[in-house]
């Protein structure tokens, strides 16, 4: 239809537009996190690169919702602005034959949506957040100080003199915890050297020196000589204690296994019942935003410019997304409410836009 045609030109570049401004603007939330790492650590720009990547699910899934709304205003207030909203009024098109693209686009996000929260945006997530973590642990450079201990994984190196420059070491000493009782395994060394391999790992390198194995029997020791002793660590040192993923980072299957997990806390499967709502229910939000905004377009908003337009797209937004934070904290306490309280900002949302539509159809 040349009319659907004519109004999605005039929307699609303000969502683009729109798009663009809120995923940059929650972009910067963790750019500068991820800018500060990545030059402390030495990491390549690829990896910020991969970052973004990762994140992108995740920045869409929050900001397909505001750029929806504020492009929707912005057309039906452009429209009414100029008079083409009054002259296809008085042509006789409906409501409907005059918001069906609109509601179209709507369906269509709703349905992308669906698929970012519940599935790609989580695993995305937690990819970036894993990625994140590895590299916060990695070791770019050896800041080395004489006389104190230095942790590298599962060792501690001390050294009675060294330079930070050449890596240079005197008078090594490299233990490693060997058992429950605290049991050390002990090299010492006169001379060594330690280094960091580009890309591929940390190197210690020891000469002409002893190793101590530990004993439970503190009487008791075995000894050996050594003229060399080389140790390769990986770049990343992980800990043995693996990151709990947030429930940002689960997908709904996995939140699904949380709320039927018996073993689980009561808290914990309400929590992740909430979650599984509230994913479903600001998926809806651009339907919900369609019946609020479409209305209020045709009552006269966009007559008072595109400031009014964008001022009421927030006021939606703070509404709304108020609303929601209301349900999740009573999901959160109820569990009776885990269900259904995420869906209080959509239902309060779909009767205030009835309202408005059978407003906006009387004139």
């Amino acid at each position: 239809m040349l009319l659907s045609r004519y109004l999605l030109r005039m929307f699609l570049p303000a969502f683009a537009l729109t798009l663009a401004l809120f995923s940059g603007i929650l972009w910067m939330n963790q750019f500068l996190r991820i800018f500060s790492l990545a030059v402390m650590k030495g990491i390549s720009p690829a990896w910020v690169f991969g970052c973004f990547t990762r994140l992108l699910p995740f920045l869409l899934s929050l900001s397909i919702p505001m750029a929806y709304l504020v492009a929707l205003l912005l057309t039906i207030g452009q429209c009414a602005e100029s008079g083409e909203m009054l002259a296809l009024r008085s042509s006789g098109f409906s409501f409907f034959q005059i918001t069906s693209p609109f509601l179209a686009s709507a369906a269509v996000l709703a349905a992308l949506l669906l698929y970012l929260n519940h599935k790609a945006s989580p695993e995305a997530f937690h990819a970036f957040r894993e990625q994140f973590a590895q590299a916060s642990q990695k070791i770019s450079r050896i800041d080395l100080e004489p006389g104190t201990f230095m942790h590298l994984g599962p060792f501690r190196l001390y050294a009675g003199e060294a330079s930070g420059k050449t890596g240079n070491l005197k008078q090594a000493t490299l233990l490693r915890s060997q058992g429950p009782e605290g049991e050390a395994l002990q090299i010492t060394a006169p001379v060594g050297r330690i280094r960091v391999a580009a890309g591929r790992e940390l190197d210690l390198d020891l000469e002409k020196g002893e190793i101590i194995f530990p004993n439970r029997d503190p009487k008791r020791f075995t000894a050996g000589a050594f003229d060399g002793y080389r140790l390769s660590l990986p770049l990343t040192l992980s800990g043995d204690d693996k990151r709990d993923p947030d429930l940002q980072e689960l997908a709904t299957t996995r939140l699904l296994e949380r709320v039927h997990d018996p073993k689980a806390a009561a808290y914990r499967r309400a929590e992740a019942a909430v979650e599984i709502s509230l994913r479903s229910a600001v998926a809806l939000s651009p339907l919900v935003f369609f019946w609020l905004g479409t209305p209020l377009g045709l009552l006269g908003i966009g007559r008072h410019g595109r400031g009014a337009a964008f001022g009421m797209s927030l006021v939606i937004l703070l509404a709304y997304y108020g609303l929601i934070t209301l349900g999740i904290n009573l999901g959160r306490r109820d569990a009776a409410l885990a269900y259904p309280a995420p869906w209080v900002a959509d239902a309060l949302g779909l009767i205030a836009g009835f309202f408005m539509v059978r407003e906006a159809l009387k004139r």
